[in-house]
């Protein structure tokens, strides 16, 4: 990783630095590097105004340090740049905060979600409600008891932290904890060198082991102790940031108290000019956020969430997230001094369901979307003929949303989404709407939209259909891009 340090003391000179780091002591603006991991300022720290303004955007937002002693001795473009980046001030002693750094500001982001259904069990009695749900009743009373273990290793990555969050429900008389054993890539490992994770809150757990430069695999065996009714969602491996963030240094988690089931969010100050920019990740197998280089290279503001639950997302739905993802965006514009009308919602896909539902209830600037999924009952009725064996998930997703699998409840599932949406204000809203033309997934979006009385009182409603299926021609999501320039444009934004 590349870090800046920009002051008087070099402490490259000082203090000892792990070897994944390359240090760069006042090397700014004439070093080679494009782009720096890590920002650090010390005591002595200049630049002229412009050199600030063009550092912004050659490091992350929330991956800048400052010396408390800095502060008052910058310029005020030096105290605008701390401002846009979100930076964050030093509190640790200096090696101990170096020691940290290749565990904490990495680049890139990864996590992965595991089913109930990968759990080799070995209680018989169980009740899968669907495939990311499983429900057992615990009869085990003051002994710890063994129920199953996941059939694939987790793997350890070097030189990262790895934590779980976990999925469950319980009675409280039940206890749930992991057992875990590690292994070497060349051996089988220790069996007395296990690991306890004990599971009495909903809190994040990093794997209690240290950093390895060397690959390592853990093997996690599920223990329950009590009498009760106990279900278990998916398991989701992570890397850490160590209380830095969720995903990228800076990300935030909205977590369902009762389930463990998250949806993160992450903040991107901008240049903290309107318009605020908020985005819907689509379905994705790999957890973490996605657009981060669009939003960041349009200098927008940006809002950026992705929803974890269930084998690819669920549609960020659920009273309690939907709610709190409102909460988050309002609070947001408050901070930024915004009002609604410097609100843009976007999404692509399953991203478009929250973008348009969401969006319509906080009357935005403008919903731009591309390929509309918002018949989520229509889905999975015309998967058995029309798609079969392509996106089962959509029945998991489902069963949250109604209270039995049929064709008639899941078609009142889609009624209230488009009567809910006729109740809201569109009139100071536009729309823009990219579709595929033989879409797979939701092929009556773009009619149920042409007929809602909402949509047809919208300020404007421009369209564009492409050939082919859901997935068929990506120039659609190209067209969903040229629409954020042009709304860009129309806040007095050049196109980056």
């Amino acid at each position: 990783m590349n870090v800046l340090q920009l002051g008087a003391e070099n402490w490259a000179l000082k203090y000892s630095i792990p070897d994944q780091i390359t240090w760069l002591h006042n090397a700014y603006p004439y070093s080679k590097v494009k782009k720096f991991d890590l920002v650090i300022l010390t005591v002595g720290a200049s630049l002229t105004d412009k050199q600030w303004q063009e550092l912004q955007w050659r490091v992350d937002p929330y991956n800048v340090l400052y010396s408390p002693l800095l502060e008052e001795k910058l310029s005020n473009a030096g105290k605008k740049f701390l401002e846009y980046q979100a930076a964050h001030q030093i509190v640790e002693d200096p090696q101990s905060l170096i020691n940290q750094l290749p565990t904490k500001y990495y680049k890139g982001q990864s996590g992965i979600r595991i089913s109930p259904t990968s759990l080799l069990l070995n209680e018989p009695k169980v009740d899968f409600l669907d495939s990311g749900h499983l429900h057992l009743k615990i009869e085990s009373h003051n002994k710890w008891q063994n129920i199953g273990a996941y059939q694939s290793n987790i793997y350890i990555d070097p030189f990262r932290v790895i934590k779980i969050s976990y999925e469950f429900k319980k009675s409280t008389n039940v206890n749930l904890r992991f057992r875990i054993f590690i292994q070497d890539e060349q051996g089988d490992g220790n069996p007395e060198e296990n690991y306890i994770i004990n599971f009495n809150n909903r809190d994040e757990k990093d794997l209690p082991v240290e950093v390895a430069d060397v690959p390592r695999f853990a093997n996690i065996n599920v223990e329950v102790m009590g009498s009760g009714d106990l279900t278990l969602g998916m398991l989701h491996i992570r890397w850490s940031r160590q209380n830095n963030g969720e995903f990228l240094a800076g990300g935030k988690r909205i977590v369902d108290p009762q389930t463990g089931e998250d949806v993160a969010y992450y903040f991107n100050p901008g240049d903290l000019r309107p318009p605020l920019n908020v985005y819907f990740s689509g379905a994705r197998g790999l957890e973490g956020f996605e657009a981060y280089p669009l939003f960041r290279r349009n200098h927008t503001p940006a809002l950026l969430f992705t929803d974890m639950r269930l084998a690819i997302g669920q549609f960020y739905t659920g009273q309690l997230i939907e709610e709190r993802i409102k909460q988050v965006i309002i609070s947001t514009l408050q901070k930024l001094g915004f009002n609604n009308q410097q609100l843009v919602m976007n999404g692509i896909s399953m991203g478009t369901y929250p973008a348009v539902k969401l969006g319509a209830q906080l009357s935005p600037y403008a919903i731009n979307v591309a390929k509309p999924t918002l018949d989520l009952g229509q889905v999975a009725v015309r998967s058995r003929l029309e798609r079969p064996d392509e996106f089962d998930t959509i029945f998991d997703i489902d069963n949250q949303l109604v209270d039995s699998l049929n064709t008639k409840t899941l078609e009142r599932l889609d009624q209230e989404f488009w009567q809910l949406m006729d109740k809201n204000d569109l009139t100071k809203t536009r729309l823009y709407i990219g579709y595929m033309a033989n879409d797979d997934y939701d092929n009556l979006a773009m009619k149920r939209m042409h007929k809602s009385s909402a949509i047809k009182k919208s300020l404007l409603f421009v369209s564009k259909g492409f050939p082919g299926r859901h997935n068929d021609d990506p120039m659609v999501v190209q067209w969903f891009a040229e629409r954020l320039n042009e709304i860009n444009r129309n806040f007095r934004r050049g196109v980056k």
